[in-house]
């Protein structure tokens, strides 16, 4: 009785001082209500990330500017009572008239305290006596024995990401009673980790390692890069964790990081105009799920195979590419997706990676997939759960829950969207208002159960049992990674090889590549000295100067002026406009220059995660340049830096040589410079998208979401496009030439299987050999072309080799007969009897041919999950 009386006592005055917090923040925001700009009768912005009750719309701004996350408009709506609506949002789209309605924007949200020494607070079970303390119970005992401790109205803190993180204005998501610490749901890790720096003892600023953008880290086809990319961002948020370091991105509060990276996004590259293709590896199912596991293994799996390192999220499920297009927005999209698609192109990755990889989290997208919102559909727990063993946690991506009910209007309320979100789909964790104040009344109101809230606490409480937090840490090493892995020469090695190997040449007539030393070379184009550019989106701080300091990122201009003393640079116009004189004074250099090199592409303005483009074409000044350029008659490479498709049919026309580098990252200036001076020894990356011709785009409706080729669609992707490419999927050249010689037996005539033997293993062998003069890369891939089917080809392998002038290797590729099925109508997956053709090629010039045959009857390998 005393100890409850205590635990009793302690949880009223954690309470008392939970309200006085939140009374703070309330203060704040009031006096910055002054910072909004108010307009009546309208409304800004789409969607809710929080709804809550003022009385006027100077509150409304009050509350939209202490918010946990960066909010970044607010819509007041008067009702005739003293308490009306507030809605507060993350983005100002749109300005909609709205009798009776004041919405506003404001400035971004106060920088909360440092975090330092925070960890002290972060390892449970300080005191060895609770029960879910004693390392000799099942793991799952000492949960539920944890559970039975807390009361429901701390649950709801617990299952809310970054509002209940230990540096937003929300609760902390800690249970000081019980020991419990804070934890933060909701830390990104795109390409490295998304957080602050930290000083390490010897007053070196630490700053995470970032890698190229995933597009990029695609054309690189390094599987075991993506596996050591994966475990540098682990143990790097372990150390940065250790250290107190922070979420970068405003939006999200800044609380202390947790041990949780919402990454990576496998999503598929479906339309070049979707604004987040810089995020994902490629538009190919197979790319996408190796990637995806091997960053899962590498990331989750370190030194200590008792704990987790760090507990991946994979995002986001499912046919998620499309922010703003069509008259739709990602809050209320609806993708109509055919249940033959889901199986062969919106599964697969996150099949991969969660059977293989054994991914321990996976995100829940705002759209919906045949009217079902996705983190309220019970396709999650069906396919995720019951048919591919997923046991780890779901979370919604940032506002996805309130979607629900304000988007969708799949259900009324935000209890029902609570409900549905926890019982129906299993979403255990919202990014979001919703669950903190909707999962008590929901449970209260019948909606669902008591069970399941504590299911969705048990699985989420679980993992961070499993990385450690619960155990004594004197011997684990994850408790005293050093800082000084940070960023480390070790690390930076490897991001500097990722980069090289990302570089794609496409064109290379009259071999005006390498650029000798001595030649007279003027850098032309707005991105002639690029330095934010390359880094591309989701980013930690990368320099000193805090997370909008990009000065310790080198520029294109700086890192060819260090090999070519003789180098001009103009720029010619910026990314989308012109400049005064820039066009003839890029022009002026080019006619004084031996050879161009003309940086060009997009960024962030045109492409990125809320905004789609409505075109792929090079803005118009660009255009112009380009167009000026090739008419002067001088040598000239183009460098493109792009996360999207842009379109290259005049510039494939009328320019020497095209090198795609993508969002190539913090080395990126490095590898341009190297790769077009001939110091690339790496050089061999190949397109992980289709180029697919200008006029693509007019052929088929950014919110169509089939693959296949229709009456009203050429077909998407390598697999269906039913054109001639610009350039296809797989492309790329070097500046040495490789050979390719079949040494495989399976592939020579014993290649006869009967649909029976699916499980049995298929074993192709190539001999590839460089015949050029330089060291170089070469990427095999492995497709297969099934009998009677509109698929043109599919992926089934890939490997990269590195080999000196003259030297030669073997490449093995081995898959089983099941990965030959196809999906059928329905969605199950078959693998039916006839000649498939088997083609190994490095994507250009080399290629050899086989045909394997299956007899027998045809059999259903995968029956779709349903």
């Amino acid at each position: 009785r005393i100890i409850q009386t205590t635990l009793n006592l302690s949880h009223v005055l954690m309470t008392m001082a939970r309200n006085l917090a939140l009374l703070a923040v309330v203060a704040v925001g009031q006096v910055a209500a002054q910072q909004c700009k108010q307009s009546t009768n309208v409304e800004i912005g789409q969607g809710s990330i929080h709804s809550l009750k003022v009385t006027d719309a100077d509150a409304c701004c009050a509350a939209c500017f202490g918010f946990g996350y960066n909010c970044a408009a607010f819509t007041f709506e008067s009702n005739s009572g003293s308490a009306n609506n507030c809605y507060l949002k993350d983005n100002a789209n749109g300005n909609t008239a709205k009798p009776g309605a004041t919405s506003g924007t404001t400035g971004s949200n106060p920088v909360p305290p440092s975090a330092k020494n925070r960890t002290v607070a972060t390892r449970a079970c300080r005191n060895t006596l609770w029960p879910w303390c004693n390392v000799s119970m099942s793991l799952d005992d000492r949960v539920d024995a944890l559970i039975a401790q807390i009361q429901d109205d701390e649950i709801a803190p617990l299952l809310t990401a970054r509002e209940g993180g230990g540096g937003s204005p929300g609760p902390s998501g800690a249970i000081e009673r019980l020991g419990l610490p804070e934890y933060d749901w909701g830390v990104n890790c795109i390409h490295g980790v998304q957080t602050t720096c930290g000083v390490d003892e010897s007053n070196t600023t630490r700053c995470p390692t970032s890698f190229p953008n995933p597009v990029s880290l695609g054309a690189s086809w390094n599987a075991s890069m993506y596996h050591e990319m994966g475990s540098i961002i682990g143990l790097e948020l372990r150390a940065l964790w250790l250290d107190g370091e922070t979420e970068a991105s405003s939006w999200s509060g800044k609380p202390h990081a947790g041990l949780d990276c919402w990454s990576p996004n496998i999503n598929i590259n479906r339309d070049p105009r979707w604004g987040r293709n810089q995020e994902v590896p490629s538009e190919d199912p197979y790319l996408n799920g190796v990637f995806g596991t091997q960053y899962t293994v590498g990331l989750q799996e370190g030194e200590d195979p008792r704990f987790t390192q760090v507990i991946v999220t994979l995002k986001h499920w499912d046919a998620y590419s499309l922010e703003d297009s069509d008259g739709f927005t990602r809050h209320n999209f609806n993708a109509v997706v055919d249940n033959a698609t889901l199986a062969d192109t919106y599964f697969p990755a996150f099949k991969a990676t969660v059977v293989e990889g054994k991914a321990l989290g996976v995100m829940c997208s705002y759209n919906a997939i045949n009217s079902v919102p996705t983190c309220a559909s019970p396709m999650l727990n069906k396919v995720l759960r019951e048919e591919w063993g997923f046991d780890g946690y779901v979370t919604g991506d940032s506002g996805a829950v309130s979607d629900i009910y304000s988007q969708h209007h799949y259900v009324s309320t935000a209890e029902e969207a609570t409900a549905k979100a926890i019982h129906d789909g299993g979403c255990d964790i919202d990014s979001g208002p919703v669950y903190h104040n909707a999962l008590l009344s929901s449970v209260q109101q019948g909606l669902m159960s008591r069970a399941d809230m504590l299911q969705a606490l048990h699985r989420t409480l679980k993992l961070r049992f499993r990385l450690g937090l619960f155990d004594p840490i004197e011997d684990q090493p994850y408790w005293s990674v050093p800082l000084s892995v940070v960023g480390s020469d070790a690390h930076q090695a490897t991001n500097m090889l990722s980069t090289l190997e990302s570089m794609v040449l496409l064109k290379n007539d009259g071999d005006v590549l390498p650029i000798s030393p001595s030649a007279k070379v003027a850098l032309i184009g707005p991105h002639s000295n690029a330095t934010k550019a390359l880094v591309g989106n989701y980013l930690g701080q990368l320099c000193a100067g805090g997370t909008s300091d990009f000065s310790c990122v080198e520029g294109v201009a700086d890192a060819l002026a260090a090999e070519l003393p003789g180098l001009t640079v103009t720029p010619g116009c910026t990314i989308k406009d012109n400049i005064t004189g820039g066009l003839d004074a890029a022009v002026a250099a080019a006619k004084a220059a031996d050879i161009v090199v003309l940086a060009i592409g997009i960024d962030g303005s045109i492409e990125g995660e809320s905004h789609d483009r409505t075109d792929t074409a090079l803005p118009s000044p660009q255009q112009a340049l380009a167009a000026a350029i090739a008419a002067t008659g001088k040598p000239t490479v183009v460098v493109l830096i792009n996360g999207g498709m842009v379109n290259l049919e005049a510039i494939k026309a009328s320019h020497n040589a095209i090198l795609s580098t993508g969002y190539p990252g913090y080395f990126g200036a490095k590898a341009i410079a190297m790769t077009l001076l001939g110091k690339n020894d790496h050089l061999g990356g190949k397109l992980p998208y289709t180029i697919y011709p200008d006029s693509y785009i007019n052929s088929v409706k950014m919110s169509d979401m089939s693959m296949r080729p229709s009456s009203s669609s050429p077909g998407r992707s390598y697999k269906w496009y039913t054109g001639t490419p610009v350039y296809p999927f797989g492309y790329g050249i070097g500046l040495t030439t490789f050979k390719m010689t079949n040494t495989s037996s399976f592939c020579g005539g014993s290649n006869a299987m009967t649909v029976s033997q699916r499980d049995g293993t298929m074993v192709f062998e190539i001999t590839v050999t460089n015949t050029g003069t330089r060291t170089g890369d070469e990427v095999v891939f492995g497709f297969f072309t099934p009998p009677q089917s509109q698929v043109s080809k599919q992926l089934f392998g890939f490997q990269r080799v590195h080999l000196a002038a003259g030297a030669s290797t073997t490449v093995v590729l081995n898959t089983t007969a099941a990965s030959f099925a196809v999906a059928a109508d329905n969605g199950d997956l078959v693998l039916s009897p006839g000649t498939y053709r088997v083609t190994l090629t490095n994507g250009h010039e080399e290629e050899v041919q086989c045909g394997v045959t299956f007899t027998g009857e045809s059999q259903v390998v995968a029956p779709f999950p349903g």
